[in-house]
Parts: structure tokens; C-alpha cells; sequence
């Protein structure tokens, strides 16, 4: 498995694994593999992971990048109160835009990392893939 075959789907609770694609929509899997099922364009939005990124007042930082940062922390309580989360954000993405980064997206970002930490998926991709060619 990897990075950019993750998905968060409007509708559909947790993060999912894309293993196929159909015209019409996507067939998805629990991380873990389990529980394929095809999920309709026509009803949910996807968003893959890796098109995701965080604003900040000079540009935006990919998602990725947040997470790798994340392994070198241990993040908050996704329910932390809110100078907390903000706190842990500032030490993360220190020009965070505060205005476009709300506090959901904080909460959002940890409950994914901790989703994620498991499955050993914060690798650059280009870094992989000069690891398999040697």
C-alpha cells in the first residue's frame, strides 16, 4: 500500500485504500484490506491524501510532508483543547495561515496521522523508489 492510493470519501467514515477505479465511481478496501466495496461518483466526493496540503501565508505544504514532520512529535489529543492544537500546529508549520487552517483541519490531521502511523506510509515517493532500483 502506499500514500497516494489513500482516499477520505464525503459519507463514508475513516480513510480507505482505492484498489480499483470504474467510470462511474471508485472500489475501495479498509486499510487493512478487508471490506472492498464500490462507492459511486454520484454520491461522494473523493479527496486522495496526496492532493491535500496545508496553507500557509507563502504557499501550501503537501500533506505528506506534514505527516513526516509528525513522526518526529508525538501530536496531541485529537480532542485537545484549542491553544493546544494551535500550539502543536505552529511547531509543525510554523506560517500556518490561521485563517484558512481551521481547527477541524488540525483535529482532522491528527486523527488521520494516527490512522496512518501504523501502516508505515510517510515515505517521499521519489526516496522509495531509488530504494527498490538499488
Amino acid at each position: 500500500m502506499k500514500f497516494n492510493e489513500i482516499v477520505s470519501i464525503t459519507g463514508v467514515s475513516g480513510l480507505k485504500r482505492v484498489v480499483g477505479k470504474r467510470t462511474d465511481g471508485l472500489i475501495v478496501s479498509d486499510l487493512d484490506g478487508n471490506n472492498k466495496k464500490f462507492v459511486p461518483s454520484r454520491q461522494h466526493l473523493f479527496s486522495p491524501l496526496d492532493n491535500i496540503s496545508i496553507y500557509t501565508y507563502q504557499d501550501s505544504v503537501p500533506l505528506l510532508d506534514v505527516f513526516i514532520k509528525m513522526k518526529d512529535t508525538t501530536p496531541p489529543d485529537a480532542n485537545s483543547d484549542q491553544s493546544t492544537l494551535r500550539t502543536y500546529m505552529e511547531s509543525l508549520i510554523a506560517d500556518h495561515d490561521q485563517h484558512r487552517v481551521h481547527l477541524n483541519d488540525i483535529k482532522k490531521l491528527i486523527k488521520w496521522y494516527n490512522i496512518l502511523a501504523p501502516y508505515n506510509l510517510f515515505v517521499k515517493e521519489e526516496a522509495s523508489e531509488e530504494a527498490s532500483a538499488e
